[in-house]
């Protein structure tokens, strides 16, 4: 039975060479997890909530409802309202974290409930289980509908103090080696010469194509795919919204066809793989208090996670884990124009205003931002939602969204909804309820309400991967085993720092967010990103980088969970 942690839970993270432990394909003793593979699909900012209305609208059976089996407590180290980037790390690392913090430990101050980091875990890079199933040998991937670099898919392929990092986040990304990359964001491999947003200089999309990837940036190039490695970038920026995607860029892949395709190229592998896929945008139209985007995006997440199960249910060797990060703008079935004829509100009722609206509120704002007038704010409200609205709503709409300033377009819906539907909102931000799980295959946990960090170590246990093994295995602190003489940071070029590591008198090159170490005139591939926390000055090495640049032969200590280790979790 796993154990349901309600605080930080900190590892113990020394560094232990281990010399002698034998490397996986020697180990004995091993016990394999129950599942060959782990599918994670995160709808980001929802709640049960949003998921009766998408019912009540498909008007049949959400793909997951069978497997409802409890519930997640989503608060972070330092808020009882989560944001995505230390929610999603917790979901990838087991390790309750600091708001924007992306897989990396928590600052000094938390909550009363979570017990305050020890100082060596504070910034440190905690290892994500999908850094585990490379290191198992399995294949990897991430799918998402916004950029690839956003809160939860940053979160299970990087290790940064800012979510907003996302030049670090996208060459953490690329140089991890994942087998499958699907999303948005296209902007951040570029250098602004080529239309990028790279403030480096660096062209990784080079980098990718020299590394024998595919780079399909069509629905067509990438269902055309059958094996390889594939990093898809289906739009500079985010992809679209559903309820826009078919009429403004019908050439992007739906999260279905993404989420098919994935794992398609994924299951060649007979080590099996691990899946993260991500519906980002549910959020953003709970932010935007937009319920036409929000039910669009979240029945292409239901169509995803049908496409997992369907997997899954053939496979008999695949856990399938959906769920959400925190709910988003508190959305409810029933507001004040419903508090005195709730009994009387028919599927119609509540459903029949949102079926008429065909456009989000940010498509809506994209044609009237240049010419927010009377007239042409009524009619661009008729044509993408179906609404005639008063004067007075227009003046208001137009009053809000000058106050709203960069989120102009979420005037529209919290002006309009209260009126012309019975959907609440509370909130433009997150919300901090608990949040369903649904569970199905091997390893599944057993119910009720589980923390966030549990999630990791579901899928990590499933896997038979010790994270803290792990941990110590992608991450020492090169300062404590080489001294602080001897580890320079090299920051003569701000945007690609390089750690500099004299030893015995000779010097190792290791590039900041790269996976590879220059020593007399070679180089050698690393199987994990080094990584500088600014915040405390240090620099974390795979334990493979410290053998090399000692010339030790041990092997790598192994990061199966073993017998022992099994009995006694």
């Amino acid at each position: 039975m796993f154990k349901r942690l309600s605080s930080l839970g900190t590892l113990s993270l020394g560094i232990f060479l281990f010399v002698g432990i034998l490397c996986p394909s020697q180990a004995s003793g091993d016990v394999p997890g129950p599942a060959r593979n782990v599918i994670v699909l995160i709808v980001d900012g929802c709640s049960s909530e949003q998921y009766t209305f998408a019912r009540w609208f498909k008007g049949a059976p959400l793909s997951f409802d069978p497997y409802r089996i409890g519930a997640v407590a989503t608060y972070i180290a330092d808020s009882v309202i989560a944001d995505s980037a230390p929610a999603a790390s917790a979901f990838a690392t087991g390790v309750r974290t600091s708001d924007k913090h992306i897989s990396v430990g928590p600052h000094a101050k938390t909550l009363t409930a979570v017990k305050p980091p020890a100082e060596a875990d504070r910034y440190r890079p905690f290892a994500t289980v999908l850094e585990g199933a490379k290191l198992l040998r399995k294949s990897t991937g991430i799918v998402a509908t916004s950029r690839v670099s956003h809160a939860t898919p940053a979160a299970y392929v990087a290790h940064v103090p800012s979510r907003d990092l996302e030049d670090d986040i996208v060459e953490q990304t690329v140089h991890q080696g994942l087998d499958v990359v699907l999303g948005g964001g296209k902007r951040h491999l570029l250098p602004p010469e080529m239309k990028g947003r790279r403030k480096d200089g660096e062209n990784l999309r080079e980098d990718l194509l020299r590394w024998g990837y595919r780079l399909p940036e069509t629905r067509e190039a990438l269902m055309a795919i059958h094996e390889g490695r594939v990093f898809g970038m289906f739009a500079d920026n985010h992809m679209d919204p559903e309820i826009d995607r078919p009429r403004q860029n019908p050439q992007q892949p739906t999260l279905a066809e993404m989420t098919s395709r994935a794992i398609a190229l994924l299951s060649k592998n007979p080590n099996g793989f691990f899946l993260m896929v991500e519906a980002s945008q549910v959020d953003w139209a709970c932010h935007a208090n937009d319920p036409a985007y929000m039910v669009h995006d979240l029945l292409a997440y239901d169509e995803a996670v049908g496409v997992a199960l369907e997997f899954a249910r053939r496979d008999g060797k695949t856990l399938v884990l959906a769920l959400s990060d925190h709910n988003t703008g508190g959305f409810s079935i029933g507001n004040y124009a419903s508090s005195g004829i709730y009994p009387k509100i028919s599927i119609d009722d509540l459903v029949g205003p949102v079926r008429r609206m065909k456009s989000s509120a940010s498509a809506i704002w994209s044609r009237i931002s240049n010419d927010p007038s009377p007239t042409r704010v009524k009619t661009a409200v008729q044509e993408g939602w179906g609404l005639s609205i008063t004067d007075e709503e227009v003046s208001e709409i137009i009053a809000q969204a000058s106050s709203l300033k960069d989120n102009a377009s979420s005037a529209i819906g919290k002006v309009l909804s209260p009126r012309h539907t019975y959907i609440g909102w509370t909130s433009f931000g997150h919300c901090g309820g608990d949040v369903p799980l649904h569970a199905f295959g091997p390893g599944r946990p057993s119910g009720g309400v589980i923390d966030a960090p549990e999630i990791a170590k579901i899928c990590a246990r499933a896997m038979g991967l010790d994270l803290e093994a792990l941990n110590r295995r992608l991450f020492v602190d090169a300062i404590e085993v080489f001294g602080a003489e001897q580890v320079q940071l090299d920051r003569g070029s701000p945007q690609n720092p390089v750690v500099r590591i004299t030893h015995e008198g000779t010097q190792a090159e290791l590039p900041v967010n790269k996976n590879f170490l220059r020593r007399q005139g070679k180089t050698l591939s690393l199987e994990g990103v080094v990584v500088w926390a600014p915040d405390t000055g240090k620099v974390y090495l795979p334990l493979q980088a410290v053998r090399a640049i000692r010339a030790q032969k041990d092997p790598l200590p192994d990061i199966r969970i073993s017998q022992a280790n099994r009995k006694a979790s």
